[in-house]
């Protein structure tokens, strides 16, 4: 079970979906911080780095994997799920070797995304 006390950083361009798990997660009792693209969650995990992260995978700009790779570098701890809507079998594969703990294709509501970062904690306890 994930906690809902945890901080949680929203990273997608678009604005309606990124709205949406915003609402959902604030209704599971998270603190959320979002961002449109990954020059502002940089910034936002900088000033307090999340324990959770849901990132998409595609964004003007700098892409989900390069935000996956320095939200890991800020802090090795954080737990990223990369949503996207052109699932590859290469990109799935490069987002986990970057530090990503799920890679889920949208659409993806707040449940699914629970789960995987629930599925991730049960891994970690195991081992």
């Amino acid at each position: 079970m994930v906690e809902a006390s945890l901080s949680v950083l929203v990273v997608d361009d678009d604005a309606t979906l990124r709205g949406r798990l915003v609402r959902a997660f604030e209704a599971r009792g998270f603190e959320v911080r979002a961002a449109a693209d990954a020059a502002v969650a940089l910034e936002l995990a900088r000033a307090e780095s999340p324990e959770l992260a849901v990132v998409d995978l595609r964004m003007p700009g700098a892409s989900g994997l390069e935000v996956v790779r320095e939200l890991k570098a800020i802090d090795p701890a954080t737990n990223v799920v990369v949503l996207t809507g052109y699932g590859s079998i290469a990109t799935a594969l490069e987002a986990v070797r970057l530090g990503a703990t799920h890679y889920l294709t949208k659409p993806a509501d707040v449940d699914d995304i629970l789960a995987a970062f629930a599925r991730a904690h049960r891994t970690a306890c195991a081992a």
